[in-house]
């Protein structure tokens, strides 16, 4: 009897219309990575996509950038010596993969899904930065493993809608929304099907790893565990800022996630880390 992660497997290795990694984040990653290339070329290959480029030049024009010194901001080169390279690298990668998933089905609010991703890349980001652990990752790493951590909601709302039917009244009928009720009724969970698409990608095996275990962190390789664990508590970070009720209770599961040890990030520390994430999260929105 076939089961859904045969389906999965058929689909993702069949389907005509199958999302691809966007073609500039290849380029761009190429740029950023030569030690010959400048802000001129690199503002050319942002400049080939105008809506890109427009999404680059609003977040540099935003509350958070905005200089009363420099001004409007009107041309990408500007933007990127405003932003500096790695802000302008990771808004480019947001604003190529939703525009590679612009559509959805019915079950899926495109706005507040990529919102929420956002928040949970940033917040992976924060945690990077704060770490003082030699075993911890690159800020890079934690941002993009956020940003796609939910992919497979995507891949379920466009290829599997009788599933995700499915799924989505079993979640009504629980009044949450549930990795365990998803394995339950699919044998897998949506970071699962995510991580099939980030393989057939050939992403990195730690950013792949980090989506598909991030529901169940325990079951992450050691090497990308830590990554994994905190895909997992940005992912909370995210559901903390979003919540009208429960914070405080959301907020001491946060506290005593043993990551912090791990990042060596003392606890007090992490509420200042939320903080950090809504303020950076606010410019970014303006990508969806």
């Amino acid at each position: 009897m076939s089961t859904f992660r045969d389906k999965l497997k058929v689909k993702l290795a069949t389907v005509e219309d199958l999302p691809t990694l966007p073609s500039i984040l290849t380029e761009l990653e190429r740029l950023l990575h030569s030690e010959s290339s400048g802000v001129a070329e690199i503002a050319l290959v942002i400049e080939e996509d105008p809506g890109i480029a427009g999404g680059v030049l609003r977040v540099a024009n935003s509350v958070m950038f905005y200089s009363s010194m420099s001004g409007t901001i009107v041309s990408v080169r500007d933007a990127i010596v405003r932003l500096g390279l790695k802000e302008v690298g990771q808004l480019v990668s947001s604003a190529a993969l939703i525009r590679t998933f612009k559509t959805t089905g019915s079950h899926l609010n495109p706005k507040r899904f990529w919102r929420r991703s956002l928040c949970t890349a940033v917040a992976g980001r924060v945690i990077a930065r704060a770490a003082r652990s030699s075993k911890s990752f690159a800020e890079e790493e934690a941002y993009m493993a956020g940003l796609l951590h939910d992919l497979g909601f995507l891949i379920l709302d466009q290829y599997f809608p009788d599933d995700y039917e499915q799924l989505h009244a079993a979640f009504e009928s629980k009044g949450a929304d549930s990795a365990d009720i998803e394995r339950d009724i699919l044998g897998i969970d949506h970071g699962e099907i995510g991580g099939y698409l980030l393989d057939l990608w050939n992403l990195p095996m730690p950013l792949v790893h980090a989506v598909t275990w991030h529901n169940q962190p325990e079951n992450a390789v050691p090497e990308t565990r830590l990554l994994t664990e905190t895909v997992r508590t940005s992912e909370l970070i995210t559901e903390i800022l979003e919540a009208e009720n429960a914070a405080d209770e959301r907020m001491q599961t946060l506290l005593d996630r043993e990551l912090w040890a791990e990042l060596c990030i003392p606890t007090e520390d992490v509420a200042s880390i939320v903080a950090e994430t809504k303020k950076d999260s606010t410019p970014v929105f303006a990508l969806v």
